[in-house]
């Protein structure tokens, strides 16, 4: 190879080798040619080298970000943290001992009123205690009673009702004829309670198949098989169908909602069980996508109100004026990228003040001492440093901040609707709320593996939280319902369905 060649291979690098090594231009000149060639390689190898450790030390700290993600820097749930995760930041101690405080009001069972009462036990003292003197039996008694209460459950015996078809023979065919039952009639072998307390036990309390058997069993004293708890079940999500399908036009209707998304195995297959929170009404929907259909068949479609949500890519089906973005969602993320470039920069750090001053306005309009305007004048300060660090940090060298800025500009009147429209919040919470119950549900069920089942699913989840919601007791509206289904009365109301619906 000669000089030239090497020059074509090695372009520049004559003058970056004499400033590096030191040597000066006649020196070079005079060295060998394969020398210079041999010098110019290893630079080459060691630049290459370089760049490669370069890679992998940008690499291992992207891993160890993501080996370090919590609950607290992330979306992750806090069911998910590792041992190793950092604890929660322990409470200001208050000088104040456990429990309750002087001049605490103590709270207790209400007696019940004497007609409520089963076995009246009068009891009567027989001696003072304070000297020798025995009482007569004809001594009277001084004032009322105190009254001391002991509750018991009963021991559980179900009630029997045994339907006798007679059958006659008709005089004039000779052909037998056998009574029919009556319209009310169950129409299995378990009457609305002993059904609505099955999906109560599978839904409410996350029972198995074989600890529901076992409940029936051993504390109601009804034998029951795996596979009548799954035919009752079933009847169950037939009975509230009008009821979820009344949730639904709800929620479809709903000025403004909290919307997210969780993993739910569907027929042995990844599934998405999605959730709305709107006032008065939760709606659950499960669908094989988290994409925009998914959002479609829970929203409906077109959907004019304003949704509460995360950053995910679905939402971007909606209009920006019809968008909130979570900002607990931004504060995790925000914490992620200080405690992964805290050490370079002290660009989210600097985020997080903002937030701060952020949620700190809110606080104050919702404790009454800022009105509409007022909150709106509290974030000015807020919103201009924070537009200000977005612009900055598009052009980070950390492509993660640049990619985090450029989303929240693109983004950036959907971070604040909550300022400006009356019964929208700046997080997600009730949304996230609404789905802890079906997520430890489906940690234990594992899914649903047929169509019967995720309708079940879907219903008595969304009857639950609406429950919940109302202050409405669960087994009892579950026990009306269901009878009124088999009586074919219109199904208890529960939320007024919208005249459009």
């Amino acid at each position: 190879m000669t000089a030239r060649q090497s020059c074509g291979i090695f372009p520049r690098m004559h003058e970056e080798t004499f400033n590096l090594l030191g040597i000066p231009p006649e020196d070079w000149t005079k060295t060998p040619e394969s020398v210079r060639l041999a010098l110019l390689s290893l630079l080459q190898i060691v630049r290459e080298q370089s760049a490669q450790q370069n890679l992998l030390q940008s690499r291992v700290k992207e891993l160890e970000a993501k080996l370090g993600k919590t609950s607290q820097n992330s979306s992750k749930p806090p069911s998910s943290d590792p041992p190793s995760a950092p604890p929660k930041p322990p409470k200001v101690p208050r000088g104040r001992k456990a429990g309750a405080q002087p001049g605490h009001e103590g709270h207790s069972r209400p007696l019940a009123p004497p007609e409520r009462v089963d076995e009246p036990i009068d009891l009567l003292p027989e001696r003072c205690s304070h000297c020798p003197t025995v009482f007569s039996s004809e001594l009277a008694t001084v004032g009322a009673p105190r009254r001391t209460q002991v509750w018991e459950l009963p021991e559980l015996r179900p009630h029997i009702t045994e339907y006798r078809q007679h059958s006659r023979c008709c005089p004039a065919c000779s052909r037998l004829v056998t009574a029919e039952l009556p319209p009310d009639a169950p129409p299995g072998a378990l009457g609305p309670r002993a059904t609505a307390l099955l999906a109560l036990l599978r839904s409410e309390y996350r029972l198995s198949l074989d600890e529901t058997v076992e409940f029936f069993a051993e504390v109601c004293n009804l034998p029951i098989s795996p596979g009548c708890v799954v035919t009752s079940c079933g009847r169950a999500s037939e009975a509230v169908a009008p009821v979820d399908a009344a949730i639904h036009a709800h929620i479809h209707a709903a000025p403004e909602v909290n919307a997210d998304e969780t993993s739910w195995k569907l027929l042995t297959k990844r599934g998405w069980l999605w959730v709305a929170v709107a006032s008065g009404a939760t709606c659950f929907r499960l669908h094989q996508s988290r994409g925009h259909d998914g959002l479609k068949a829970l929203l409906g479609e077109p959907f004019r109100g304003i949704v509460t949500s995360d950053r995910y890519t679905s939402y971007g089906l909606l209009a920006i004026e019809q968008r909130q973005l979570c900002w607990a969602h931004l504060l995790r993320d925000l914490r992620g990228l200080d405690e992964q470039y805290g050490e370079e920069t002290g660009w989210a750090r600097r985020a997080l003040a903002h937030t701060d001053e952020l949620f700190l306005a809110w606080q104050l309009f919702r404790g009454g001492w800022l009105d509409r305007v007022g909150l709106q004048q509290a974030l000015l300060p807020a919103r201009h440093g924070l537009r200000t660090l977005l612009e900055e940090g598009v052009d980070s060298r950390h492509d993660k901040i640049a990619a985090f800025s450029k989303q929240l500009l693109r983004l950036w009147e959907a971070l604040w609707t909550f300022s400006r429209v009356e019964g929208v919040e700046p997080t997600n919470n009730a949304a996230e709320r609404a789905l802890r119950h079906a997520v430890l549900w489906r940690k234990g069920c594992f899914g649903s593996r047929s169509e019967a089942g995720c309708r079940f699913v879907e219903r008595l989840l969304s009857v639950r939280a609406t429950c919940a919601q109302q202050g409405r007791k669960l087994f009892a509206f579950l026990t009306e319902t269901i009878a009124a289904a088999w009586a074919g009365r219109p199904a208890p109301l529960l939320v007024a369905v919208p005249a459009s619906a």
